[in-house]
């Protein structure tokens, strides 16, 4: 898969960019008898602004444009609010646990322990993946992936109902979503001092940063 950005101060620049690069790929690709598939591809500006749609052409057809895209297994969405990246996280566990509640249901002969090993295994990798940024949605967002993972726990130790969920996280050594964001996004930055590649350790510098939104940015989730 092959990204391509454009930044400019409105629509008509940033898109501008863009379609110069498109033209160029397509005579490389033309050079090199290398067939696209543009119904494939898809045209998303990501902006928080109100604009209009300024099409993107590449071998004389136009790209769909779209408001969400998958790029490494993260769903981007135009105003990059992650509400369906989570979304879709969420569909994707509910798959998950439907076929492996035969194995963390109450029925299930399995100890608690190794219970909670499948869970942190394979159903907790889903949602912890890319943390680091979908961290910023708002919370009514994260709420949705931490009723997930009551139900898993609650359902694991098959607590009652009038048992807090706090108590079997604090049990089971489980820690919430919220915390968790903070743990990762620590890791992360600490990574980041100590990585060799330059342009890596400059994503810390936050000296120019414009704040036109009251919205989290990816360095505030560890505070």
């Amino acid at each position: 898969m092959t990204a391509i950005m454009a930044v400019g101060a409105n629509v008509e620049e940033a898109t501008e960019k863009l379609q110069q690069v498109a033209d160029t790929i397509n005579n490389w690709t033309k050079q090199w008898l290398i067939k696209l598939n543009e119904d494939k591809s898809m045209h998303v500006n990501f902006t928080n602004k109100r604009c209009h749609y300024l099409p993107i052409n590449m071998n004389g057809k136009t790209i769909p444009h779209s408001q969400t895209a998958k790029y490494l297994g993260m769903t981007l969405d135009a105003k990059l609010r992650w509400k369906v990246h989570v979304k879709k996280k969420r569909e994707e566990l509910g798959l998950k646990y439907r076929q492996m509640n035969w194995l963390l249901g109450k029925k299930s002969a399995l100890t608690t322990h190794n219970k909670l090993v499948l869970h942190k295994q394979i159903l907790k990798p889903v949602w912890t993946y890319g943390i680091q940024l979908w961290g910023c949605t708002k919370p009514s967002n994260i709420a949705i992936i931490q009723r997930f993972q009551n139900k898993v726990l609650r359902a694991i130790v098959n607590a009652p109902w009038y048992v807090r969920n706090a108590d079997f996280h604090r049990d089971l050594k489980m820690e919430m979503v919220t915390t968790e964001i903070k743990r990762f996004t620590r890791k992360h930055e600490e990574r980041l001092h100590h990585h060799d590649n330059v342009e890596a350790i400059q994503l810390l510098d936050n000296s120019e940063l414009l704040r036109r939104l009251k919205r989290t940015k990816p360095f505030e989730l560890a505070n």
